[in-house]
């Protein structure tokens, strides 16, 4: 049998043919015999890199927290609110262009929270962006002073349950639009900036 990957990078290429797999066939079909059957090596080979499948599929999952970071720190926008909103549509973007791998990643079967570290603080990096957007918003102005605790988890709830629906089918076409992830995204922020920045004592 011969092996389709060089000396030393098996690492990588297993992590590149399992988001593959995941993406053609979904979470199920991932398992480190099938991945080992599809890069020509030997199981024993990959368990040097993988205990088990469940730490497998964990790497994938922080691979798709880090790459999520990076796509919501890729956003630029000069008002906090844009900003805000574009995170908001980012998201949501990454979740119908990976609906598998977004899936795998809030789905539940790498818990509980602690069995893998890398894949909680890949997680805990994604969403302090989206806490560093309205920490932004509310300086400037926005949000009538509302706690940014609460706000946080409001606006993941709505662009979660927005991406839900729409990845699994729950939405016509039509409204998967991006003015309506926009939309989704804006339906928590009340007005614009609040008196204190518009008023003058």
């Amino acid at each position: 049998m011969t092996s389709t990957y060089h000396h030393g990078d098996l690492y990588r290429q297993a992590l590149e043919q399992a988001l593959a797999l995941l993406h053609e066939e979904g979470a199920a079909a991932v398992t480190l015999r099938a991945l080992a059957r599809r890069l020509q090596v030997t199981a024993p080979a990959l368990y040097r890199h993988f205990r088990n499948r469940d730490s497998l599929l964990a790497a994938l999952a922080e691979y798709g927290f880090r790459e999520l970071r990076r796509q919501l720190l890729a956003v630029r926008r000069d008002d906090a609110l844009e900003q805000l909103t574009g995170i908001g549509q980012a998201y949501i973007a990454f979740a119908q262009a990976r609906p598998n791998l977004y899936r795998l990643m809030f789905g539940g079967q790498l818990l509980p929270r602690g069995a893998h570290p890398d894949l909680d603080a890949a997680g805990l990096g994604a969403f302090a962006v989206l806490q560093q957007s309205i920490d932004d918003a509310l300086a400037a102005g926005y949000l009538n002073g509302q706690p940014a605790g609460p706000l946080t988890a409001a606006a993941w709830s709505l662009v979660h349950g927005f991406a839900e629906l729409t990845i699994d089918g729950h939405l016509p076409d039509e409204q998967q639009a991006p003015g309506l992830a926009a939309l989704v995204t804006r339906l928590l922020l009340p007005g614009g900036p609040s008196s204190r920045h518009n008023n003058t004592p």
